[in-house]
């Protein structure tokens, strides 16, 4: 899984890049933090957006 950090009008948002093969081992990962629905889907990855900056923040917490 690859994370990284994006800004959508003055706002940070992380966004996440999952191949298809292991998308069913992230699954529960992904809605713990509301990843539920996804932004983008190619033949190859899955890509997510979830609200906050989920690489720079204490372990176990979330901006919403």
């Amino acid at each position: 899984m690859e994370r990284r950090l994006i800004q959508i009008e003055n706002e940070v948002y992380t966004r996440l890049k999952v191949p298809i093969k292991q998308y069913p081992v992230f699954k529960r990962l992904l809605k713990k933090y509301g990843a539920v629905d996804p932004v983008r889907k190619s033949s190859r990855f899955i890509y997510f957006e979830v609200k906050g900056d989920l690489l720079n923040t204490k372990k176990g917490v979330v901006n919403k």
